[in-house]
């Protein structure tokens, strides 16, 4: 890696490059490797992200596409990695790529015990960056971000990951009503925007008192907003998981209503209170989804993960949940 490195990075600069302190980075977005690139004017730590050597560079791993929407939103208020370069198969890399510049930065405690009223603070900062990339224009943007979709797409993609004979249904609880019950209420009038698709604050790094850059842009589409914002919410809600599994709830540091309030007031406008509902229980229709598909894959050997094999026992309750979320019975 070291030796690619500094051809590709000399072969993009026109003058010797050295590369050293190469280490791996954290987390599941592809192959990725910090490093320091020394051309001889300056020393800079850098990141790359890449792909396995056969992999297919598609759908999340399709790490051109990543770079080109974070440099789509360089110079909006949403604070992005600065993208140094990018290219595909024909690099001197050999397949494709992206390089950006390091950011430094800090996350929030995953647990409450640890957490303080700086931290708080930070979560709502938080959420008012998604409310910023919400209301970042689309014109132009829909040949890095492609189409604007429809709510109904979603429906399709778990579809693919739900339809199969080796998804267990024992945990599965009633999500073929609560499938039914969503598909029946789509909101068919949405606010379009650039949508991140994992928007929480795991995929951010903050500074003292800011975020600095929002990371793992590999599902981010245009589509409806409110998608990442019901997701948040969520995700924060104790109530949607078995009492064993809600110490994950701690990790969004704000209640959903008070994700729900940041978000209404750093928007500048009221959202409809049943679209939001709508997405909340669209949400824990989607994570409950691929819980049972990343349960299936360490079942059968695929993907070995224990974490899903636990949290899947919660499923039953992420549905009916959701299902109190879209019938107006569990509080905001």
């Amino acid at each position: 890696m070291k030796d690619l490195l500094a051809a590709l990075l000399t072969s993009e600069a026109g003058r010797a490059v050295i590369v050293d302190q190469v280490e791996p980075l954290s987390g599941h977005a592809g192959v990725g490797f910090s490093f320091v690139a020394d051309d001889g004017a300056s020393r800079e730590k850098l990141i790359v992200r890449t792909i396995a050597p056969d992999a297919p560079s598609t759908g999340p791993s399709d790490v051109v596409r990543q770079a080109r929407i974070m440099q789509s939103l360089a110079g909006t208020p949403v604070p992005v990695p600065p993208i140094r370069s990018f290219g595909g198969h024909d690099s001197v890399f050999g397949r494709p790529y992206f390089i950006a510049g390091f950011v430094t930065g800090t996350a929030i405690p995953a647990r409450a015990v640890d957490q303080t009223p700086a931290h708080v603070e930070l979560a709502r900062r938080g959420v008012e960056v998604m409310a910023r990339l919400h209301a970042v224009p689309t014109a132009g943007l829909e040949k890095a971000w492609g189409p604007v979709q429809a709510p109904a797409a979603e429906f399709d993609r778990l579809l693919r990951l739900f339809d199969r004979p080796t998804i267990d249904l024992n945990w599965a609880g009633r999500i073929a009503l609560l499938r039914e019950r969503l598909v029946s209420t789509i909101p068919h009038e949405f606010h379009a925007g650039c949508v991140h698709g994992d928007m929480h604050f795991g995929n951010m790094i903050f500074g003292p008192d800011d975020v600095r850059a929002v990371l793992d842009w590999e599902i981010a589409f245009l589509g409806s907003t409110l998608l990442d914002l019901g997701a948040l919410a969520f995700y924060a809600d104790p109530d949607a998981v078995l009492p064993e599994h809600r110490y994950r709830a701690e990790r969004w540091v704000l209640s959903p209503a008070e994700i729900l309030e940041t978000y209404r007031h750093a928007a500048g406008r009221s959202n409809d209170t049943m679209a939001i509902a709508w997405h909340r229980a669209m949400a824990g229709y989607r994570f409950a989804v691929i819980a049972l598909f990343n349960e299936m894959l360490h079942r059968r050997g695929k993907k070995h993960d224990p974490l899903w094999a636990d949290l899947v026992r919660s499923v039953p309750v992420m549905v009916e949940r959701s299902l109190e979320v879209l019938d107006g019975s569990a509080p905001a």
